[in-house]
């Protein structure tokens, strides 16, 4: 009911007052009829109201109330008061709290007829509670309309007036009473005579007022223009004395209870005031004496009049100026209305003062009483007060008014929004008058009085006064805004004269003016009104906004320009001051009214410019758009992204071409000169409204400039987006400024203060800066700081990356639904995946693609349709009309055009219809098909794609027949959708918006005949203009409708959500996440205009925008921006093509260069551009000054490597090629067609002051900074050389600027430098490399020039800078193939040398590396000179080069040019000269090891000091040159050299030894001596520095006496190296298992050494890990692969075939015939050098270790095929004896290589394996070593050689084996190892038997263990023995002789105990041995062993003969054959196993 009451569309209203009217022809006939239709036309104060929420009867009131004069029925004058008409009141709705008391018998009880029936008594009001009190009694007064309002303590004890101030009153009377209408009327004349009378009586008393007040009354009313001017002036002199508000006997109570008094006093005056006034006839004189009167009192400013008479003599005003014929007198009211609504604010702010002053003194009261302080004094409160005064208001906001809305905002919300309840707040309320009160003492002198009921009292008295002012505010502005808001005919719209417009015009300029003027009111936190429903107090602004923004909404869009201008300027002043409480207003007028203008088309220009002006103000806000930017582009629940969305306008208006000539742009620059000095200053702040009389209105001229609006458009945006930046950088660095003044405040400092402190700078900010909330500097306003949202950078930018996921996710699923559907739900935007929460989504997010969601919804499956009904059912349809349903149901998507698809939704959508509506139709079928029939007829009646006949009403009627359950529908029913289809087409509200914004004109949907009729229609009418005027009347509407909506669901959640939340800026931070989303827009706002115009001042313009956005960028570090405007900037200035270059390019080079001077810290990479425009700049200045072109390179035309590379790989090819690319000058050419003014200027002086002062400036640049420059300079240096190609006169500008600025920044911290010298040494390597030498040559010259200041520099030890600004001499050195390039770099150093060689520290690191490079070059020359200096600096600062650390380089140096092969007389030098550095170094003080050279020969090891310091010394000293002497021998060339590198360092070793800790010889095992084998682990490394012959000769020369020298070492210093014992061990068992023979001997040879050189010195742990060794050896070198190596093939087969040996298999068997862990390279393996074996094509004669014997056969001992060389015996045939049966002839057997290679390998192993037993026979033979090692280990070593015998006699035991590698090609006769099992047996037995015949203890005790090993292999060799067939296997006889004699030997001197114990196992043996033919040998050891057994068995006497004695410390015969043979062969096999 309330939203039907009071929610009332004010066009009823005016409808309803216009019935009421009496210029309306059926309510009035008089003669004053035209006067009253014009003042109904102007709007009458009966717009002035509020209608009341329960009663129309204010509304009767109100329109009656101020009709002024009636006329009866004979056109006779009367007043409104002699005969009372007013309408019967309807009786109003009882509401709570409220009681109606006004009946009709108010009029005929003495009530004033013109104040209408009397108002309900608003008894909860607080505003009326004392309104009924008189000032004598105070009783209750039965007419409370007329109540007077006067404090008794307020007034003065004497009336206003004194006797002789009455003299004019006189005289006014006896004026009247002189006149004729005075005689004429007895009236008047005896109302006269009694007021002179009663003067006279009293004086000097005042007369009754009353008594006054009659006879000027009546002569008002006389019809005499004269007498009434004497009349009128006399009142407005008496209430500007305020006369007529002292009570007076008529107003006193009457004794009749129900009889009302008369109206105050003061509202008959002004009534009479007002009732002079007829109109337009009224004559001229009379209505600025009403003006004048009405002025005066309302200006009183010692009775202030309220209520009902402040409005009426307002309203007066008002109507004059709209009624009167005289521009002046409507000039005059103009102004007087102007001052009367200033006053009413101004004593608003006054009260909201003295307010303030109390409110803050009772606070300091209670403070002060409490700390019983004194009080402060009047200096004290009046300071408060003004600091209280200059603090910017805040507004509290009411929250279930400023709700958060979740529910989106649309257009038409004003007209009935209700945001505060003002409905007892009526423009008819009484009239009151309070007086000024006398200053009380508390108020002046601050002191604080204790609390009283009386303070109380007046405290409240107070509160209620300025209620009662706070009401006069409210009632005046609603007033102007309701005036504001009647919509127009279209007549008056065109015609600004018509008092509609001028009313419309002046309501709107007095709601400007108040905004403007006063501002301070709207935003006080003390400005507050009471509700009508709570009585609580209410935020002003809150009260008003619901009007303003009404009002707003109606105007805003008008097409009138001078209604749109103050329209525009009244919303400047709310979003500059009331950003805060309107927030979601101010977003909705940007959205659908401003922006969306700039948007359309066909909108006017000239609104569009004077909107950019607007947005002109805002730009230059700093604080109003940071607060733009966080309250909506970082609030997800904003409409839009405000500010990012005014950028983008502001840059497409500003980017759009427009066509204008030079002296089109001077008109504008002349134009806009004259318009910024002339600007009119109404909108400005105290100033008045321009006149709006009809002499002064006219309509706004036509553009009659030759000036396009198009391009003042364009360039205002321009200037709108450089004030943009203009603020953004103010912001900044005014924040920036402000943090660091934080951070240095005292702590003690209030936060609360220093933060509003850092919000405000108004004296630091920029012109149009608005405040923290609002412009509050005027005078009088006190304010409080309110709660805003806190500012969180972070947090904010949380939110603002929120919002653009949530903008990226639309956009996602705008282009493909499904995708951007699971992104929405990742991204949590989604609650989750159910249908549900997918179709709320869909259904109320703003920015969805209609056409996507439509798709969407409409796909057949499952999911998709679950979707949909989901989306459906979100809909209510209830208690709505078909096609309304079906229009809201269409708003939601765009229905696709697949047939199924509209199918299913129609579906649903009757199913959703008919659940809502379940009468509409029989069933939902019915509303199935009616909805499909409409959706065809929409597409019938309105596709532009149809071109045949449309669907007529008939037809539509005719399709839809029998549709509802078999029955019709109405006729007139569906016709009426017909025709509603037809006029009114169902389309999206985007797409009608979208293309009312293109200025696209629906197309006619009728035929030729109405298409004709509408051409004719227009003709003559401005179409354009009628159509704007429909945009802005919809533009309005749907202002409206958002307003309603917000208002609606503010409501909706009021108790849900808070207040608004408005984050007020405070934080500099915001400005790079609003430039970042803002610069592309920026971006391309100004580089369009700059490119397209040629206009200085726009290029200025331009180029500041580039400035100050690219200070942004660099602010805040956006690497993107910066480099985009940078880049752009440089590109600008034409450098590139100086033909084109004009005035504009200048302008451009001049803002780099500014840009250059001023950003320099924070330009980054940027510096590149910028520093490339200098170089191309220097080349324009070269030019312009009569240089050839040709002789300059364009760096820009001849960029031959953009990135960086070496140059110092360019050979010759690419170095003509790159010439060839660089085109030659043409000979004469000396211009490039440049503009003589350019050249003139660019050689100007600034140019080059300025140029110089960015070099100049790199002084004063950051560590950041200077980096950044240097490396952009190298890079533009670069790109210089490259451009030069080989020119003799390269270009080196930056090259030369790099060596400046090096000095400019010579004072840098070492610090800065390093990382400076990164950057410059890598640029100098690159420019030394060059091909051109002429660029060489300046760059080593500038590299010198710095090096030398450089040296000048005392370097502090520790550091090395020296080294590293010296490094790039090095690298030249290095890198450059030029001869007199090296010379140079040489003849540097010598030079830096001499002059600057004290000052060297560092630097000597670098300079022995570029001798080192030197030592290297096969230029005697430069070798010579490089020699000569390093020996120089040897000779006589090998001190300094000592203390310095560069000791290791001087020996590395000296190591190159001993390895120098080319001159060997240098080389031979420098090695001596290693030789003597060793005892130099020991003698020189600076080397710490100098202290310990005189015991450097000792062997001890004390004294050695702390390892780890001492460790320390010797590898910076003792490593450097041992490591020379290792690298020397190890890859020098020379044989010399190298022999005497060996001798010297194991001199070294040996001599100085003894001082080296355990730690320096684990480094030299490590990195020296044991490196020098790992070529025989894997010859790579040694292959890559050496060719195979001369490996070859370094491992027979240079490696085998390093080895012997390894000896030699470890025996004189065994007690310091005994812990390296495996060591070395391991090191010879890697020389033995080399396949090299001479290696393998030489390895076992020094094993021998080792172990006999030191025998003595061995431990039980140290023949451990002997043993071990030879543990591992034996196992290495035991052929197990002989075992399968055959084929599986050819060793079950007997008959040879040609097999090839699968490649896995052989792969297979050669990995496990490694001797050593690391493989050893295959060259080495098939060289001929070392083909020892001759496995193939040698005489088998000639040695083979592993034999041949086809016959053999049984498990017993082989014989030898060969012969022994020194055997005598051998004959033919022996020899006849290997050839070859006839059975066992084959073919040829084909071996593949790495066959022959798998072969040769396990051959090497069985010669390695007697090797080892040769070896163990040899060694454990030797007397020391036997008495030395225990039994156990020797025991350990006796199971090697039995696992050697078994392994051997495995093998040849198996014949087939062997056949089988005979067949395969293995060797050229079955092989078997009778050696190594002859051999090893016989070495066996004779240790064992030593060991058993030795009576040492420790032998005794292992006696038993080597009994145990010993008799089973003796009875075994016996037995085998005697098995062998004499016949076949004579060579196997003959091998196993000597040990079977060995054996029987030795156990005829076994003791006699264990003799006899053995009897039986040898006896029978004996007894086969006799029928053997045995040898001489045999014989007699037989014969013994019998004599032994006779003895102890038989008792048989000892023999005469002695027994034979066995052979001890003596190799059997079998083990001396078996060495020499394999001694003999060894050269020959080892070339055999090279070379297969």
């Amino acid at each position: 009911m309330a939203a039907s009451t009071t929610d009332e569309d004010p066009q009823s209203l005016d409808e309803k007052h216009a019935a009421q009217d009496p210029s309306n022809p059926a309510t009035s006939t008089t003669t004053l009829k035209g006067d009253k239709e014009k003042l109904a036309g102007g709007h009458d104060w009966m717009e002035i109201k509020m209608e009341d929420a329960t009663s129309d009867s204010t509304e009767a009131a109100e329109s009656q109330q101020i009709r002024g004069p009636r006329q009866n029925g004979d056109g006779q004058e009367r007043h409104s008061h002699d005969t009372p008409q007013a309408p019967a009141p309807k009786v109003p709705t009882p509401q709570p709290n409220r009681e109606s008391h006004s009946t009709p018998a108010d009029v005929s009880n003495g009530a004033d007829p013109r104040l209408g029936p009397t108002p309900p008594e608003r008894r909860g009001s607080r505003q009326f509670s004392e309104s009924s009190t008189t000032a004598a009694g105070g009783s209750s007064s039965p007419h409370p309309d007329v109540t007077v309002k006067l404090d008794p303590a307020a007034l003065p004890p004497q009336r206003p007036l004194s006797s002789s101030s009455m003299i004019f009153v006189v005289n006014a009377l006896q004026t009247i009473a002189a006149s004729k209408e005075a005689r004429k009327k007895k009236q008047l004349g005896d109302a006269v005579q009694r007021a002179l009378a009663a003067i006279k009586e009293l004086d000097p008393e005042l007369p009754d007022p009353e008594l006054i007040f009659e006879p000027l009354q009546l002569a008002t009313v006389a019809n005499s223009v004269p007498l009434a001017s004497v009349a009128l002036d006399c009142i407005g002199k008496l209430i500007s004395h305020s006369y007529f508000s002292t009570p007076s006997a008529a107003s006193r109570p009457p004794t009749a209870s129900d009889t009302p008094p008369p109206p105050p006093l003061i509202e008959r005056a002004i009534d009479t005031i007002i009732d002079c006034f007829q109109g337009e006839a009224t004559p001229v004189e009379t209505q600025l004496q009403i003006v004048k009167s009405l002025l005066g009192a309302v200006l009183n400013d010692k009775i202030v009049v309220h209520g009902a008479g402040l409005l009426k003599a307002i309203r007066q005003t008002y109507n004059i100026f709209l009624l009167s014929k005289s521009s002046a007198n409507q000039q005059i009211a103009q102004g007087t209305l102007t001052q009367m609504v200033g006053t009413v604010f101004e004593r608003v702010k006054s009260r909201l003062a003295m307010k303030e002053a109390r409110t803050n003194l009772s606070k300091l009261s209670v403070e002060r009483s409490s700390e019983a302080e004194i009080p402060p004094t009047n200096d004290d409160v009046t300071a408060d007060v003004e600091a209280a005064l200059s603090r910017p208001p805040a507004t509290t906001v009411d929250g279930p008014a400023l709700a958060e809305s979740k529910e989106p905002i649309t257009l038409q919300s004003f007209e009935n929004r209700k945001s505060f309840d003002d409905d007892r707040i009526q423009d008819n309320a009484p009239t009151m008058v309070t007086r000024v009160r006398e200053t009380s003492s508390r108020t002046l002198t601050g002191t604080p009085v204790p609390s009283s009921v009386g303070d109380e009292n007046e405290e409240n008295e107070e509160e209620e006064e300025d209620e009662i002012y706070m009401k006069d505010a409210f009632l005046v502005f609603r007033a102007m805004c309701k005036l504001s808001i009647k919509s127009l005919p279209t007549e008056q719209l065109l015609d600004l004269k018509s008092h509609g417009m001028r009313s419309k015009l002046l309501s709107l300029h007095l709601v400007h003016t108040i905004l403007n003027n006063h501002i301070a009111i709207f935003v006080s936190p003390l400005a507050t009104i009471k509700s009508s429903t709570t009585s609580q107090p209410t935020s002003f602004v809150h009260a008003i906004k619901q009007y303003l923004c009404l009002s707003l909404s109606r105007n805003g869009a008008s097409s009138v320009n001078r209604v749109f201008e103050v329209s525009c300027e009244i919303f400047w002043l709310m979003l500059q001051n009331m950003r805060e409480p309107l927030k979601k207003e101010i977003e909705v007028f940007l959205k659908e009214i401003y922006l969306a203008i700039l948007d359309k088309r066909n909108a006017p220009l000239t609104q569009k410019q004077y909107l950019m002006g607007i947005l002109q103000r805002l730009c230059a806000d700093p604080r109003a758009l940071v607060e733009l930017y966080l309250n909506y582009d970082c609030d997800g629940s904003a409409l839009d992204n405000m500010f990012q969305r005014v950028i983008e306008h502001l840059s497409r208006i500003s980017s759009t071409p427009v066509l204008i000539t030079p002296s089109q742009q001077f008109q504008y620059q002349e134009q806009h000169a004259r318009a910024v000095s002339s600007a009119t200053e109404w909108q400005s702040r105290g100033t008045l409204p321009p006149s709006l009389s009809t002499a002064n209105v006219t309509s706004a001229p036509e553009n009659e400039s030759a000036v396009p609006l198009e391009y003042s458009l364009k360039r205002e945006s321009l200037e709108c987006l450089v004030e943009t930046l203009r603020s953004l950088v103010n912001w900044s660095q005014q924040g920036i400024a402000d943090a660091t003044a934080r951070l240095q405040e005292s702590e003690s400092r209030d936060s609360l203060d220093a933060g509003r402190e850092s919000m405000e700078t108004p004296g630091t900010m920029t012109n149009g800066a608005t405040p923290k909330v609002s412009n509050a500097e005027a005078v009088g306003i006190p304010s409080t700081p309110s709660l805003h949202a806190v500012d969180d950078p972070d947090e904010l930018e949380k939110a603002k990356h929120r919002k653009i996921a949530l903008i990226k996710g639309v956009k996602q699923f705008n282009f493909k639904a499904k995708r951007g559907i699971k992104v929405l739900i990742a991204d949590g935007f989604v609650a989750s995946d159910s249908p549900q929460d997918v179709a709320r989504f869909l259904l109320h997010t703003d920015g969805l693609d209609k056409a996507a969601v439509g798709e969407y919804l409409g796909e057949g499956e499952p999911r998709n349709v679950a979707i949909m009904h989901a989306f459906v059912d979100l809909m209510d349809f209830t208690k709505t009309r078909f096609v309304d349903a079906l229009r809201q149901f269409l708003q939601g998507f765009r229905l696709p055009g697949e047939a199924q698809k509209i199918d299913r939704f129609m579906l649903k959508f009757a199913e959703r219809y008919i659940s809502g509506n379940p009468n509409a139709f029989a069933n939902a079928d019915t509303a199935y098909v009616l909805a499909y029939s409409v959706i065809m007829l929409n597409t019938d009646q309105h596709s532009t794609k149809l071109k045949g006949p449309r669907m007529t009403k008939g037809d539509f009627v005719k399709n839809n027949r029998g549709i509802n359950d078999n029955a019709d529908l109405p006729e007139e029913y569906l016709g009426g959708i017909y025709d509603e289809i037809n006029q009114n087409e169902i389309v999206l509200h985007t797409e009608r918006d979208a293309a009312a914004a293109m200025g696209v004109v629906p197309p006619p949907t009728g035929g030729i005949a109405s298409n004709i009729g509408q051409a004719l229609a227009t003709v003559g009418r401005d179409l354009q203009r009628e159509a704007y005027a429909q945009a802005s009347d919809e533009m309005a509407n749907k202002t409206e409708q958002q307003f309603r909506n917000l208002v609606r669901a503010q409501r909706k959640n009021a108790t849900k959500a808070g207040s608004v939340r408005f984050i007020a800026a405070t934080s500099f931070k915001h400005v790079g996440p609003m430039f970042d989303v803002s610069w592309m827009s920026l971006f391309s706002g100004l580089s369009g205009q700059i490119q397209d115009t040629q206009n200085l001042e726009t290029i200025r313009l331009c180029t500041e925008g580039f400035k100050l956005a690219i200070r942004i960028a660099c602010l805040f570090d956006l690497e993107t921006a910066r480099e985009a405007f940078v880049s752009a900037l440089a590109k600008f200035t034409s450098l590139n093509n100086l033909s084109e270059m004009a005035v504009k390019h200048v302008e451009a080079l001049k803002a780099l260069l500014e840009v250059a001077q001023s950003e320099g810290n924070l330009l980054k990479g940027s510096w590149r551009d910028v520093l490339m425009c200098i170089s191309q700049l220097d080349r324009f200045q070269l030019i312009s000054t009569g240089v050839d072109e040709g002789a300059v390179p364009d760096v820009s035309k001849a960029r031959i490597v953009s990135s960086r590379s070496d140059g110092a790989g360019a050979g010759p090819s690419q170095r003509s090629a790159s010439g060839a690319r660089r085109p030659r000058p043409r000979v004469g050419t000396t211009s490039s067609g440049y503009l003589p003014d350019v050249a003139l200027e660019i050689r100007s002086t600034d140019f080059i002051k300025g140029v110089d002062r960015i070099f100049t400036n790199t002084a004063h640049l950051s560590g950041d900074g200077i980096v950044h420059f240097v490396r952009a300079l190298s890079e533009v240096s670069w790109q210089e050389i490259q451009s030069s190609g080989q020119s003799e006169s390269p270009r080196t500008f930056s090259l030369q600027k790099l060596v400046e600025i090096s000095y400019y920044n010579m004072t840098r911290v070492r610090f800065e430098w390093t990382a400076l010298w990164q950057i410059l040494g890598e640029h100098f390597n690159q420019v030394g490399c060059h091909p051109n030498t002429s660029i060489v040559f300046i760059a080593l010259d500038s590299l010198r020039q710095l090096s030398m200041r450089f040296l000048e520099i005392e370097e502090l030890p520790g550091f090395k800078f020296q080294k590293d600004f010296l490094k790039p001499f090095e690298h030249v050195m290095s890198n450059s193939g030029v001869v007199s390039v090296k010379h140079l770099v040489l003849d540097c150093l010598i030079q830096m040398i001499q002059a600057r060689g004290d000052n060297i520290r560092s630097g000597w690191r670098t300079m022995f590396g570029v001798f080192t490079v030197a030592a290297q070059e096969p230029y005697e020359a430069i070798v010579t000179v490089a020699f000569d200096h390093v020996s120089l600096i040897y000779q006589h600062r090998f001190g300094v080069v000592v203390s310095q650390g560069a000791f290791a380089d001087l020996a590395v140096c000296l190591t190159e040019f001993s390895k120098n092969s080319k001159f060997q007389k240098k080389s031979l030098q420098a090695i001596e000269t290693l030789k003597s550095t060793i005892p130099k170094m020991l003698r020189t003080p600076e080397c710490p090891l100098s202290t310990d050279a005189t015991g450097a020969g000792s062997t001890a090891t004390t004294g050695l000091g702390t390892p780890s310091s001492r460790a320390l010394q010797e590898e910076q000293f003792w490593f450097p040159i041992l490591f020379a002497f290792h690298n020397v021998l190890m890859t020098g060339d020379d044989l010399e050299v190298r022999s005497r590198a060996l001798g010297y360092l194991f001199d070294a070793l040996i001599k100085y030894g003894g001082s080296f800790s355990p730690e320096f010889w684990d480094i030299l095992w490590r990195q020296l001596l044991y490196p020098i084998f790992m070529v025989l682990k894997s010859k790579s490394e040694m292959s890559k520095v050496l060719n195979h012959e001369e490996l070859s000769v370094w491992l027979s020369t240079t490696m085998i006496q390093a080895l012997r020298n390894m000896i030699a070492l470890f025996t004189h210093y065994f007690a310091a190296l005994e812990y390296m014992l495996d060591r070395f061990l391991e090191l010879l068992t890697l020389c033995i298992c080399q396949e090299n023979d001479t290696i393998a001997r030489i390895g076992s040879n020094c094993l021998q050494q080792l172990i006999l050189q030191n025998v003595n010195k061995f431990e039980r742990e140290h023949w451990t890990k002997i043993v071990g060794a030879f543990v591992e050896l034996f196992d290495r070198t035991t052929a197990h692969q002989l075992f399968s190596a055959a084929t599986a093939n050819s060793h079950s087969r007997h008959v040879s075939v040609t097999t090839k040996t699968p490649t896995s298999t052989v792969e297979s068997s050669m990995s496990d015939l490694e001797l050593n862990t690391t493989p050893v390279e295959e060259r080495a393996t098939t060289s001929p050098v070392d083909n020892s074996l001759q496995i193939n094509g040698l005489p088998p004669a000639n040695a083979s270790v592993v034999v041949y014997d086809e016959n053999d056969a049984g498990p017993g001992p082989t014989e030898n095929q060969g012969r022994p060389p020194r055997s005598n015996t051998a004959g033919a045939a022996e020899l006849e004896d290997y050839r070859p049966q006839s059975g066992l002839q084959q073919a040829p057997v084909v071996v593949t290589a790495a066959r022959r290679r798998f072969f040769n390998k396990i051959i090497t192993r069985c010669v390695l394996q007697l090797l080892m037993i040769e070896t163990v026979n040899e060694l454990f033979s030797n007397d020391a070593v036997y008495a030395r090692i225990p039994s156990p280990e020797l025991l350990r070593v006796m199971a090697l050689l039995k696992k050697s015998f078994l392994f051997a006699r495995k093998f040849n035991a198996d014949k087939d084996l062997r056949m089988s590698l005979w067949r395969e090609g293995f060797m050229k006769q079955p092989p078997n190892l009778l050696k190594q099992e002859s051999g090893s047996a016989a070495t066996y037995v004779a240790i064992l038997l030593r060991m058993y015949h030795d009576d040492g203890e420790e032998r005794k005790r292992n006696r038993a263990e080597t009994e145990a090993a010993l008799i089973p292999l003796c009875v075994d060799i016996i037995h085998g023995y005697t098995i062998l067939d004499e016949e076949t296997q004579q060579r196997n006889i003959m091998a196993w002789r000597p040990v079977v004699v060995d054996v029987m030997e030795g156990y005829v001197h076994f003791p006699e105990a264990s003799f006899a114990k053995h009897i039986e196992t040898f006896y029978p043996l004996a007894a086969e041995l006799l029928g053997r033919d045995l040898g001489a040998e045999v014989r007699l050891a037989l014969q013994a062993m019998l004599r032994r057994i006779g003895q102890v068995r038989m008792g048989m006497p000892p023999s005469a003969d002695p027994l034979p004695s066995p052979r001890r410390g003596s190799r059997s015969p079998s083990v001396r054959r078996t060495s020499a043979s394999a001694a003999s062969v060894s050269p020959r096999s080892r070339r055999a196993s090279r070379g297969k």
